[in-house]
C-alpha cells in the first residue's frame, strides 16, 4: 500500500494506527497469564494494575497534551510546506517534553510515600513498602516516555502512521519480553521472592521506553533527509522561536487539561475505588478481587475495543487540521462522520462480546479465586468500555475543530459528575456504582459534544443513528447465535481452560460471522468503508 494513499485517507490512516495499537495490546493481553503465575499473588497483581493506573494518570498530566499539539502544528506547517518551521517545532517539543518529564519524575517519586498507603489494600507496612517501591520505579519512566512521545507526535503530524504504529508495537514487544524473561529468571532461576518479579515487571516500562526512543531516533535520522534538504532550500521567512513556542503552548495547554480531566478514571480507580470498596461492603479478599478486575484483568480486556481511540486519534488530528487549514469544511464533515461510523461499527459488537463471554474470558485468561465476582465486574465494565472508546475520539475531534473552550467546560462538568457520585453510588450499589458514575458522566459529555459539532459545523448525525439501529439488530443476531451454540455445548465454562478457550473461540467466530453477514446485508460496511462487494442489493443505510 502506497504511503501517499495512506496519508490522504483518514480511514486507512486510522485503521493502520489501530492495527499497531491492536498488536501492542494483544501482546499486552497474552503476557498476563504467565505474569499472574510468576507473581503468584492476587495482592501483587492488584498492586501491579493499580500502580499503572496512577502512573498513567501522571504520565498524561506531564506529556499527553503536548504530543497532540506537536502533531497539530507539524500537520499545519507541513500543509503550508514550511519545512524550517516543522524542524523548529520538533526541536521545541523534544526540549520541552524532556523538561516536563523530569519535573513529573521528581514529583511522582516524591509523592510515592503519600500514595502507597492509600493504594495498598491493607495497612501492612511491608505491603505499603512494596507499593512505594513500585511507584518509585515507574517514576523514572515518566522522564523517558514524554521524550519518546515528542518524537511520536512529530511522526504523527507528518502522517507517517506506519512508523507511529510500529513504534508502539516495537516498544511493547520489548517490554513484554524483558518483563517475562527477567521475572522468570529472578523467581525460578535465582529463587528470589515474588516481589522482585513485581519490581522487574514495572522496570520493563523504563527499559522499553529507552529502547523505543533509540529506535525512533534512528528512523527519524533516515527519513528526515528530504525535509532537511527542503528547509535548506527554503527562502520564505521562518517563524521565530518566541511566537512559535507561544502557539505551541496555546495549543498544548487545552490538550493538557483534556488529558488531566479526560483520563481521570486512572486516578479515580487508583484512589476513589479502593476508598469506596473499603466502606464495609466487601471483605479484604473481595476488595483484592475487584481491584484486580478493575485495574488489571479488566484493563487488559477493555483495551481491545479502546485501541480504536488512539488509532483514530492519530489520524484525526493531522487530517482534520490539514482540511481546516485548507478551509475544506466538506472534507472536515466527511472525515468526522467516517471516523465515528467506523468506531461504532467495530466497538459496539466487541464491547457486547466482552459482556457475553465475560465468564469464559475470566476463567481461561486469569482464573481468579472468585470467578463469579470477577465475571460480574467484567460484565459491568463492558458498558464502560464502549464509552471509554468513543469519548476520547469525540473530545479530540472537538479540540481539532478549535472548540476548545466548549469541550474543556464540558470535561470539567463530566469529571465532577463522576468524582462526586462515585463513592456514594458505590456505597449504595457496590462496585457497580463506579460504572454507573462513569455512565452518567459519559452520556453528558458525548451528547453535549455532538450537539456542539452539529451547531457549529452543521454536522448531521442522522445517518449515523440509522446505522447504529441496524448494528444493534445485527448484534441481536450475534447474541441469538451465541446462545444456541452454548446450548449445544459449544461455549460456557466447562472442562479445562484450554477446552473452554477453544469452545469460546468457535462460538465467538461463528457469532461474529453472523454479525458481519447481517451488516453486509444491511450495506453497513459498504457504506462506511466506501467499498463495493461482488454482489449488490438495495441499500438499507443512508449515505453520510
Amino acid at each position: 500500500m502506497e504511503k501517499s494513499k495512506i496519508k490522504k485517507s483518514i480511514i486507512l490512516s486510522g485503521l493502520i494506527g489501530t492495527g499497531g495499537f491492536f498488536f501492542a495490546k494483544l501482546i499486552s493481553l497474552l503476557y498476563v497469564i504467565p505474569l499472574s503465575t510468576i507473581l503468584g499473588s492476587n495482592t501483587y497483581t492488584a498492586y501491579y494494575g493499580t500502580a499503572y493506573r496512577i502512573y498513567s494518570y501522571f504520565l498524561n498530566i506531564f506529556s499527553a497534551g503536548f504530543p497532540l499539539a506537536v502533531a497539530t502544528l507539524v500537520a499545519k506547517y507541513s500543509t503550508l510546506q514550511d519545512a524550517k518551521t516543522v524542524l523548529l517545532i520538533k526541536k521545541i517539543s523534544i526540549a520541552f517534553l524532556s523538561l516536563t518529564g523530569f519535573v513529573g519524575m521528581i514529583l511522582f517519586i516524591s509523592l510515592s510515600g503519600v500514595l502507597s498507603p492509600i493504594m495498598a489494600s491493607t495497612h501492612n507496612p511491608e505491603n505499603i513498602k512494596v507499593m512505594q517501591t513500585v511507584l518509585i520505579i515507574l517514576g523514572f519512566a515518566i522522564f523517558f516516555v514524554p521524550v519518546l512521545s515528542a518524537y511520536r507526535g512529530y511522526i504523527q503530524g507528518r502522517k507517517e502512521i506506519g512508523e507511529y504504529a510500529f513504534s508502539q508495537t516495537f516498544e511493547q514487544i520489548f517490554r513484554v519480553g524483558f518483563l517475562l524473561i527477567t521475572s522468570c529468571f529472578l523467581v525460578y532461576g535465582l529463587g528470589w521472592k515474588r516481589k522482585w518479579a513485581l519490581y522487574a515487571s514495572v522496570s520493563s516500562t523504563v527499559i522499553a521506553a529507552i529502547i523505543g526512543l533509540i529506535q525512533i531516533i534512528i528512523y527519524d535520522k533516515k527519513h528526515s533527509k528530504q525535509l532537511i534538504e527542503d528547509a535548506r532550500k527554503q527562502e520564505t521567512h521562518i517563524l521565530s522561536f518566541r511566537p512559535l513556542f507561544k502557539e505551541f503552548i496555546l495549543i498544548a495547554i487545552p490538550y493538557l487539561i483534556v488529558a488531566v480531566l479526560g483520563y481521570s478514571d486512572d486516578i479515580f480507580n487508583s484512589i476513589l475505588l479502593p476508598l469506596g470498596l473499603k466502606s464495609g461492603f466487601y471483605s479484604l479478599e473481595q476488595i483484592d478481587t475487584i481491584t484486580t478486575a478493575f485495574n488489571f484483568s479488566g484493563t487488559k480486556i477493555l483495551a481491545i475495543p479502546m485501541i480504536l481511540a488512539p488509532g483514530f486519534i492519530s489520524a484525526i488530528i493531522p487530517h482534520i487540521s490539514s482540511a481546516l487549514t485548507e478551509k475544506n469544511l466538506k472534507l472536515v464533515r466527511k472525515n468526522i462522520i467516517d471516523c465515528l461510523d467506523i468506531i461504532l461499527y467495530l466497538s459496539l459488537p466487541i464491547c457486547f462480546c466482552i459482556f457475553l463471554y465475560a465468564g469464559p474470558i475470566i476463567y481461561t485468561l486469569f482464573n481468579p479465586s472468585d470467578i463469579t465476582l470477577s465475571t460480574s465486574v467484567l460484565e459491568w465494565l463492558s458498558i464502560e468500555a464502549l464509552f471509554s472508546t468513543i469519548m476520547p475520539v469525540i473530545v479530540n475531534i472537538m479540540m481539532t475543530l478549535k472548540l476548545r473552550k466548549s469541550v474543556l467546560r464540558k470535561l470539567v462538568v463530566s469529571t465532577a459528575i463522576k468524582g462526586i457520585t462515585m463513592v456514594p453510588l458505590m456505597n449504595l450499589l457496590g462496585f457497580k456504582g463506579a460504572v454507573v458514575a462513569s455512565l452518567l458522566n459519559s452520556l453528558y459529555l458525548v451528547c453535549s459534544c455532538l450537539k456542539d459539532m452539529h451547531k457549529k459545523f452543521n454536522i448531521s448525525f442522522k445517518a449515523t443513528i440509522h446505522k447504529i439501529l441496524l448494528i444493534i439488530i445485527s448484534i441481536l443476531g450475534l447474541w441469538i447465535t451465541s446462545y444456541l451454540l452454548t446450548k449445544l455445548g459449544i461455549g460456557g465454562i466447562h472442562g479445562s481452560r484450554i477446552i473452554c478457550l477453544v469452545k469460546m473461540g468457535i462460538n465467538g467466530l461463528v457469532s461474529m460471522a453472523v454479525y458481519v453477514g447481517l451488516t453486509i446485508f444491511f450495506q453497513i460496511p459498504q457504506c462506511i468503508f466506501h467499498i463495493d462487494l461482488p454482489f449488490k442489493k438495495k441499500s438499507h443505510t443512508k449515505k453520510s
